[in-house]
């Protein structure tokens, strides 16, 4: 895929004052691949780990996992390496019209970002990955941060890109409930330069988080739909909603790498 921004449009909400746009959507084909993508991996991952509890996970479905999940190891079940989508499946997106179109939006000359875990990057493996969240369940988000924070501490002290590169994230809703759960973005907050902390994870690698109070700056809850897209800045303050819904929160995440000389800023 390839991204030159214009200005206007979805590039100005991403550079203009807001730092974020939800002026994206993808059609009901789009969701329903990387819905059943998802729900293939989900269940793949399942049934390797737990074949005992396959048919009871399968017929309660991605959206009821809540229900079954104290049955099984959530956290060590799944780690990014289990959520990011397989190459057939992220080479099967470039058939559908969204990408597309969202390289339109974005312009010319874009890519997107390589697979990255704490341990490295995948060359030449496009990361589209998803997300799972619980109803009810604090420890299943983290805390607000900005993409920029994670380009940093994943390139050890420098950005994960080169010195004229930008990124942009594309986060989706694949299942969600507008108003009940999704994700925070704190609008305008990319145009500030925030104090952050760092806090050692189970996997022994610390993870980046805001450590001052927003003062004047306020968290908004994005209303999201299946198939609705959150495109936002990497210096944006976002992060996870505790799910106050009653099934499932499923999200799709992609970064977008693009030339800093091609933003009209």
């Amino acid at each position: 895929m390839n991204c030159n921004t214009s200005g206007t449009g979805i590039t100005a909400d991403l550079y203009g004052s807001a730092g974020y746009s939800t002026a994206f959507s993808i059609g009901a084909a789009e969701l329903a691949f990387l819905s059943e993508a998802i729900f293939r991996q989900w269940m793949a991952r399942i049934e390797a780990v737990y074949p005992e509890l396959a048919d009871e996970f399968r017929a309660g479905g991605i959206e009821h996992y809540g229900r079954l999940s104290h049955l099984i190891s959530h956290e060590t079940l799944w780690s990014k390496e289990y959520r990011v989508l397989p190459r057939e499946s992220v080479a099967a997106l470039a058939q559908f019209d969204f990408v597309r179109r969202l390289t339109a939006e974005l312009g010319g000359a874009c890519r997107i970002s390589n697979v990255v875990f704490f341990s490295g990057e995948v060359p030449d493996y496009p990361e589209v990955y998803w997300r799972l969240v619980r109803p009810n369940t604090a420890t299943d988000v983290g805390a607000l941060h900005t993409d920029n924070w994670y380009h940093q501490l994943l390139g050890s002290g420098k950005s994960l890109y080169e010195e004229d590169e930008t990124t942009v994230k594309m986060w989706l809703a694949i299942y969600a409930e507008p108003g009940l759960n999704g994700l925070y973005v704190v609008p305008g907050s990319h145009a500030k330069t925030w104090r952050v902390k760092h806090t050692p994870a189970a996997d022994g690698y610390g993870r980046p988080a805001l450590d001052e109070p927003l003062g004047d700056y306020a968290r908004l809850l994005v209303p999201t739909a299946p198939g609705q897209a959150v495109l936002f800045n990497e210096n944006l303050l976002h992060g996870g909603a505790v799910n106050a819904g009653a099934t499932s929160r499923v999200s799709i995440e992609m970064t977008f790498i693009l030339k800093r000389t091609s933003i009209n800023q």
